[in-house]
């Protein structure tokens, strides 16, 4: 069977339904490592896809204890910046049979415990519709109408507009153990998570850690509480140490660490598992038919086997080892596909590959004239003897010192002379002013250059100049 280049009608569902199921698997994450089992049946024992895997069933463990048995539990998930912390614990929470009150909070958002607490009580009634704490929408509209529990809601601003709904105001910080406290006597048991969890314990006295942590410890299986889980997230690894002893004493200890994969296969298992989705709903499944779910498979694995495919994730992977790059990646090829290209090509990879590069600062230095080509590597020459700072005239010694040793390189060329150069490159700010003085000359003003050597370096090799390459390794 070969790949087809252009799609048939009929097929036409099936293209929709696949690129659907890839964007919502790279939205809610849910195959974004291969299963720890199907690796260990063909011998692929990799610590980094084995590392989340494991952090995902010892967290799977304590929730469920938390949801199951009333538990308080309490965990802190370490790892770098894209290891798949935050996608850990989606997945976990996908598989949770029984859903529980989830309670999502962020360290980058809510700045202090009262606005904390007021995201608390707001997520609690969007999901509880508890009395006890009010929604401004539940407020009557008719303020001759008097509310039995205005003045005992701390969440509701007292002073209303005629006519208008009331919006929740910040409580005061002496509600903080009322509110926390009331989250175990909750219908079902509720899970915290605390993204940010090393920002919160920069709030003054940690009182919502505090607070948090001790309800959770006081939470007994068996007993009439329902549960309540605390749940951190954070990169930063002295986080524990951040923690006042009386917040430390609280926290239950654990710590499941994660890691991004540690190798190019992990990266490719990664794309895999994206772009080939086991999970998919039941509208999907109706158009996802076995000749589509042939014809997608083949032209995948056509697809990653190609060398210039492997090379393109290659050169993103030594750069940076970010999954969320990869999935950047492999959501523009889904969005790119279409009756016309209906499977994931080279060309596509390799150009949203180079779309997320970050765009050199200088891509025309190598169409400088030779006089400006010329004051760039005798800033380099400077900055090599330990002067990050020049004026024209350190350049212009630079440029004619060279010039006596070697009479190929002219001074002018085309009408443009040194001088006519460099203000050129001021101009165009690749040289900069870092003290201007109406009382100094212009020749004596310093300079600073904003090109790097590595730029300067690649400048002079496309020219082709022998004279100016060899001008340039002389720079130490």
């Amino acid at each position: 069977m070969h790949v087809l280049e252009v799609l048939p009608p009929r097929l036409y569902p099936c293209l929709n339904s696949q690129k659907r199921a890839i964007l919502r698997t790279l939205q809610i994450s849910i195959h974004p490592y291969p299963s720890y089992e199907a690796r260990k049946e063909r011998g692929d024992d990799r610590t980094g896809l084995e590392t989340n895997e494991v952090a995902l069933q010892q967290l799977y463990d304590l929730i469920s204890g938390t949801v199951n048995r009333g538990e308080g539990n309490s965990c802190l998930i370490l790892g770098p910046r894209g290891s798949g912390k935050t996608r850990l614990v989606e997945r976990c929470l996908l598989n949770i049979p029984n859903k529980p009150i989830i309670l999502r909070l962020s360290g980058w958002t809510q700045h202090s415990d009262r606005l904390a607490m007021r995201e608390i009580a707001h997520q609690l009634n969007q999901q509880t519709g508890t009395t006890i704490f009010v929604h401004p929408d539940d407020v009557p509209r008719n303020i001759d109408n008097d509310y039995p529990d205005r003045e005992l809601n701390p969440f509701l601003d007292k002073s209303v507009s005629s006519m208008l709904v009331s919006s929740a105001s910040l409580p005061l910080s002496s509600h903080l153990p009322t509110l926390i406290s009331a989250l175990p006597t909750l219908p079902r048991p509720t899970i915290v998570i605390l993204d940010g969890f090393d920002l919160f314990s920069l709030h003054p006295r940690q009182s919502l850690l505090y607070c948090l942590l001790d309800t959770a410890q006081s939470c007994h299986s068996g007993a009439k509480s329902r549960g309540l889980a605390v749940v951190g997230i954070t990169t930063r690894v002295d986080t524990v140490n951040l923690l006042e002893k009386r917040v430390k004493s609280r926290f239950s200890g654990r710590i499941l660490r994660t890691a991004p994969p540690q190798d190019l296969e992990g990266w490719i298992e990664v794309a895999k598992a994206t772009l080939m989705p086991r999970v998919l709903d039941e509208n999907q499944e109706k158009s996802y038919n076995e000749e589509w779910k042939s014809l997608w498979n083949m032209a995948i694995e056509k697809f990653l086997s190609d060398r210039s495919v492997t090379k393109a994730l290659n050169e993103t992977f030594s750069i940076t080892r970010d999954i969320r790059m990869l999935n950047k990646i492999m959501a523009s090829l889904a969005l790119h596909l279409a009756p016309t290209s209906p499977f994931p090509s080279v060309s596509q990879i390799k150009a949203t590959v180079l779309s997320q590069r970050i765009r050199p600062r200088s891509p025309f230095l190598h169409t400088l004239s030779y006089p400006a080509l010329c004051l760039l590597i005798a800033s380099v020459h400077v900055d090599s003897t330990g002067h990050s700072t020049f004026t024209f005239e350190m350049l212009h010694e630079c440029f004619y010192d060279q010039l006596r040793t070697s009479l190929s390189a002219p001074v002018q060329v085309n009408g443009g002379s040194i001088g006519m150069a460099f203000e050129y490159l001021v101009s165009v700010k690749l040289f900069t002013c870092i003290a201007p003085s109406t009382g100094v000359a212009k020749e004596f003003v310093k300079y600073h250059s904003v090109v790097a050597r590595e730029d300067v370096k690649k400048a002079v090799d496309k020219t082709g100049q022998i004279n100016l390459r060899k001008w340039f390794t002389k720079a130490q």
